[in-house]
């Protein structure tokens, strides 16, 4: 029974773009053109270099997979390769959004993908990566990608864990003592992985109180007063370390509360009858910084009730409550403990106020400050704040299951992870150098060479002997080293790699100049795989290309979106596709062709992929139905087009969405895909044109709040409305300018409702 009822929930949970995509070029969906051309290759039993160019969800890469069948049969998992290498969307990293610094993980980047797209660009997010000089530092990402695998590696290591595809490669210390990335598939238990401990400082946020403000002006008996309930309104307030200290205690032991009417709430701290100095303190930041009253009560906690064990520091303020609900549990619709995490501002500010959100947060910790701390939390997303927290403010942390752990200068470095480096790079310079200086070195290092410890040395040792070095001799791996003993980087040692089945998206990011990144529930140093850039090529690819194929003459490399491969990349390839032609032969996939070099395309076969016709996508979603056995009208499958707009995998993901609703149609579809109905847009600017402002405005109000519509998806909604309106051609050309240049104010950051209101007065003036 068991067995069966899981069965059923895998073949609901799998993805019908994969179980419907064509295995042969004669299931391939329109695209007559390109397949005809194709099959006569495949007869020959030869293919040239290709490109294919055209708009995504057309069948660029199901074209190439099937061409790779069809010419290598069985062995064409070996004979063709698709670059891809990533981690699972659950990979903690730290990130700034639009300026904004937040910890989050890989699956929130999911957002900035549309429908099954494979690459998605973010121009408004940095990552923390390394430096030129190995430290943390934060740099633009000019790429998202993810794909699909079926198998994952999950790496514990000393203080944390991650998740990756088997082929995404980690960062190492060579024997060189450079930075170099190695393939997570050849790691094993005791190898080493790249981590930091770096005191990361910046100025602190002003935080904005004025959000939460209530509503200052009531009706009473008929009139309007002024609200008598409220006294005082909070305002912006730079974060200091009273405040950060109170927010400390917050995440420890404080709740708010906001009554169903949303009129009044209030924040309880509750600490232990012994803590009334902290009690007391409370009260004194609460009136010092914001001018709040509170109360301060003896309570009963625990089982025994009849106990006054607690204490409870209570303030009366909406404003407050507010704040702490919006703040502090991740837009979690449940506000408890197990949804607690730490504010994203924490993260912008100075080491001083970290450092006291850290101590405010101690009620949640046993142990000593400046001795070692163990925290304990159900939020083991909030304990994977506290490391990263720890970590950017110049701290040992760890991250277990419930726990966190902050480590300072013990005796024993047994706890200590963020001290050491790999002894294997020393010993090999030391067994190549034959030195005559008095010093011991073997002696140096005779517990990293004969203890239980070895494999590492303490930073200090190395740094004494690095330094002992240079004085006497000129070697590059010597600098090297020396770079990274000064440097914020050490290393921790691999408990355990297990590959488990796993069948859904994997994330990764290219950041160009760096090809690094900081991920894991304890930051460990990732390599991008950076599919855009020249490494790749020079890389994996060129790797690939002299290895000799199986069953046939050559092989196949499928590069997808490569119109974003940097101009070196392409040069590279370029390069590459000369050297090897004899043996491999490589499917270049785009949407743009004129991004491509002209060496480039003169050395392929260009092939032009239209969009689908509106038939063919129908026809195609009927045969998923069928296979299904779902229901779904006519008018269902012209939505699923006109959202789609031609794109076959986009049209494929929406019809899936869609199915768990039941039976699908028009509304279904267009709920599923979080889209505007073509008749919601057309009432809106209706309204605008006819001169009804406030009618418009409530029906924009209705799209992104009720509906929870974007600001692009309203105004894309909007472009494909305006072509059908009533109006003189020059209006329509008006209004298509004006379409733009909104648009652009929103990518560029502005408030959705304002600039869409803003957009509908340049409607109601060419109404009128």
């Amino acid at each position: 029974m068991l067995s069966n009822a899981l069965k059923c929930v895998v073949m609901h949970l799998e993805i019908w773009t994969e179980k419907y995509r064509p295995k042969t070029l004669d299931e391939v969906v329109d695209q007559k053109h390109v397949v005809s051309r194709l099959k006569a290759w495949v007869k020959s039993g030869s293919v040239p270099h290709m490109l294919f160019a055209g708009p995504a969800g057309v069948g660029k890469t199901t074209i190439a997979l099937c061409l790779a069948k069809e010419l290598f049969g069985s062995n064409w998992k070996s004979n063709f390769q698709e670059t891809n290498a990533s981690v699972t969307p659950e990979t903690p990293i730290v990130i700034k959004e639009d300026g904004k610094t937040k910890r989050t993980n890989f699956g929130y980047l999911g957002k900035y993908f549309k429908g099954g797209e494979k690459y998605a660009r973010a121009n408004n997010i940095k990552i923390l990566s390394i430096d030129k000089n190995q430290k943390p530092a934060f740099k633009k990402i000019s790429l998202i990608s993810r794909h699909k695998v079926d198998k994952i590696a999950e790496i514990k290591y000393e203080g944390g864990f991650v998740r990756t595809s088997l082929n995404h490669s980690v960062i190492v210390l060579n024997n060189e003592g450079e930075l170099a990335s190695k393939k997570v598939e050849e790691m094993n238990k005791g190898d080493h992985l790249i981590t930091f401990c770096e005191a990361m400082s910046s100025e602190n946020p002003e935080i904005d109180f004025i959000k939460y403000k209530p509503q200052e002006m009531t009706i009473l008996r008929g009139g309007t007063f002024k609200n008598p309930k409220l006294k005082i309104i909070l305002d912006k307030k730079r974060l200091n370390q009273d405040l950060s200290w109170l927010f400390g205690m917050y995440l420890a032991e404080g709740c708010a509360h906001i009554m169903k009417r949303g009129t009044s709430g209030s924040v309880i701290f509750t600490v232990s009858s012994k803590e009334d100095q902290i009690a007391k303190s409370l009260q004194k930041v609460m009136q010092n910084e914001f001018g709040l009253d509170s109360t301060s009560k003896l309570a009963s906690s625990g089982f025994d009730r009849t106990r006054m064990t607690s204490i409870q520091v209570r303030t009366y303020n909406t404003q407050m409550a507010k704040f702490f609900l919006d703040n502090f549990y991740n837009g979690s619709e449940t506000k408890n403990a197990r949804s607690k995490r730490v504010p994203p501002f924490m993260f912008e500010s100075d080491i001083d106020c970290r450092t006291a959100f850290l101590k405010g947060y101690m009620g949640d910790a046993c142990g000593e400050w400046d001795n070692f701390l163990r925290y304990s939390s159900k939020s083991s997303e909030n304990l994977i704040d506290v490391a990263w927290l720890g970590r950017m403010t110049g701290m040992d942390t760890s991250v277990f299951e419930e726990k966190a752990r902050i480590v300072w200068k013990l005796p024993s470095y047994s706890y200590i992870k963020s001290e050491f480096v790999p002894s294997e790079p020393l010993r090999e310079l030391l067994k190549g150098l034959k030195l005559r200086d008095g010093v011991n070195y073997r002696y140096l290092l005779r517990h990293q060479l004969y203890s239980k410890k070895s494999g590492r040395v303490s930073k200090n040792l190395a740094d004494k002997i690095l330094k002992n070095l240079s004085r006497k001799i000129k070697d590059e791996r010597i600098v090297n080293l020396l770079r990274f003993v000064e440097s914020p980087l050490s290393v921790v040692r691999i408990k355990s790699i297990k590959v488990r089945d796993y069948y859904s998206y994997v994330y990764d990011v290219s950041v160009p100049g760096s090809e690094m990144f900081w991920g894991g529930a304890a930051p460990v140093l990732l390599h991008n795989s950076d599919e855009r850039g020249i490494n790749i090529v020079r890389g994996r690819v060129k790797e690939f290309a002299r290895m000799k194929s199986m069953g046939s003459d050559f092989k196949i490399v499928f590069l997808d979106e490569s119109d974003a491969l940097t101009p070196e990349a392409q040069q590279a390839l370029r390069r590459t596709m000369e050297r090897f032609s004899d043996s491999c032969r490589f499917i270049l996939s785009c949407n743009y062709s004129s991004r491509i070099i002209e060496p480039i395309q003169s050395r392929t076969s260009v092939f032009r992929f239209k969009r689908l016709a509106k038939e063919s996508v129908k026809e195609y979603m009927k045969r998923i139905a069928a296979g299904e056995k779902l229901s779904v009208s006519d008018d269902a499958l012209d939505a699923i087009f006109e959202i789609s707009e031609g794109d076959l995998r986009k049209a494929t993901n929406i019809l899936q969405s869609s199915s768990a609703m039941g039976k699908v149609t028009k509304e279904t579809v267009y709920d599923a895909a979080a889209q505007s109905k073509p008749e919601d847009i057309r009432n809106m600017i209706e309204s605008a044109m006819a001169g009804k402002f406030f009618d418009a405005r409530k029906k924009l109000y209705e799209l992104l709040i009720t509906q929870g519509l974007s600001g692009e998806d309203v105004i894309k909604g909007i472009h494909r409305e305006v072509f059908d309106l009533k109006v003189p051609e020059e209006k329509k050309i008006k209004l298509v300018e004006q379409i733009g240049e909104f648009e652009f104010r929103l990518n560029q950051g502005g408030s959705p409702e304002i600039q869409l209101e803003a957009l509908l007065a340049q409607f109601m003036k060419q109404g009128k």
